[in-house]
């Protein structure tokens, strides 16, 4: 797995991280969320993604005020904005939860690669991947399950609730996580895995 990493636009000057101690790391947790991208590759090349944020939960919970953090949590995507809002509103603010978060907006691997115990590599290695490539430690992957192919050369979710596809897809989704180790956050349609670095 690679990495690539965004700085978010929300760091600011109480973030006191000098550029060497920012270098030595391959991702540095801001002071409120860096997002990610990590390719998954294989002998032939890139196979697959995994988007995700990373929330540096104590931070976003302790310093701000409701209405503040959907201003931090505003992202170029606004699927995955409205996405990780939710999250918040339905997870993060009523848990008791201090730790920093990974919480995994997509995840796709291509279709002929699907199948081949892929994604279990993926779960086992990413808690040694997080650990090994962030200075922070990491408590708990979150994600929201949906199913994503390839259409016209762009990866996209596959959205349609009364499609029978998208519903099998995504009941199928869901037990591969739960066999990983997810389990469900209450009623929500977030899925949470504890212990990760």
């Amino acid at each position: 797995m690679n990495s690539k990493s965004s700085d978010s636009e929300d760091s600011d000057s109480d973030n006191n991280c000098d550029s060497e101690a920012h270098n030595n790391s391959i991702l540095k947790l801001s002071h409120y969320k860096k997002e990610i991208m990590i390719n998954i590759t294989d002998e032939k090349g890139v196979i697959g993604y995994i988007r995700g944020v990373l929330l540096n939960v104590d931070n976003i919970l302790r310093e701000l005020k409701s209405d503040e953090v959907l201003k931090v949590l505003e992202f170029t995507d606004k699927e995955e904005e409205e996405e990780i809002k939710t999250f918040y509103i339905q997870v993060l603010s009523k848990e008791n939860r201090k730790d920093n978060a990974f919480y995994i907006t997509e995840l796709f691997i291509d279709k002929e690669y699907r199948g081949q115990g892929i994604g279990r590599k993926i779960f086992k290695q990413l808690p040694r991947f997080l650990s090994k490539n962030i200075s922070e430690p990491v408590s708990c992957i979150y994600l929201m399950p949906g199913p994503l192919e390839r259409i016209n050369g762009e990866v996209e979710y596959i959205m349609n609730p009364k499609d029978e596809q998208m519903i099998l897809l995504k009941h199928k989704l869901i037990r591969f996580y739960e066999s990983v180790g997810f389990k469900r956050i209450g009623e929500t349609d977030f899925y949470y895995k504890e212990k990760v670095s």
